[in-house]
């Protein structure tokens, strides 16, 4: 069965769980009664997993603005998982460009975090050696 939304065998009638292809994710979800509307009005998403793209765009900015550039390569791996999630149907593609925002940032912050380091060991070491 092709990954998707499907009542489960044994939960309750009247709700799904998400398929991966593999294994059910998740616990049982009411049926929506509409598009993205669940029972009582209450959204439901139709991703298994929620999207992780403003956390690792928040990271990497945060890195590369308060934090020395700690949290940039944290930020740049949080957004290609974001993208593989994205890729492989577990999140919602709508947070395509944060993800990707995320990663880019985390990336540029982590070059220019080593380039200081290797800068700093140089600097460091020519002034060792002059002396």
């Amino acid at each position: 069965m092709p990954p998707g939304w499907y009542p489960a065998d044994g939960d309750p009638p009247g709700t799904q769980r998400y398929w991966d292809g593999q294994t059910w994710q998740g616990g049982p979800q009411p049926i929506a009664t509409a598009p993205g509307v669940g029972v009582g009005g209450v959204p439901v998403s139709m991703y298994p997993e929620s999207s992780q793209a403003v956390l690792a765009l928040i990271l990497s900015i945060l890195g590369f603005v308060a934090c020395c550039g700690i949290t940039c390569p944290i930020g740049w791996w949080l957004g290609d998982q974001e993208l593989k999630a994205i890729a492989e149907g577990r999140r919602d593609p709508s947070n395509q460009g944060t993800a990707n925002a995320g990663k880019i940032v985390g990336i540029i912050g982590t070059v220019l975090i080593l380039l200081a380091v290797v800068g700093f060991v140089g600097i460091s070491l020519l002034g060792a050696a002059s002396a």
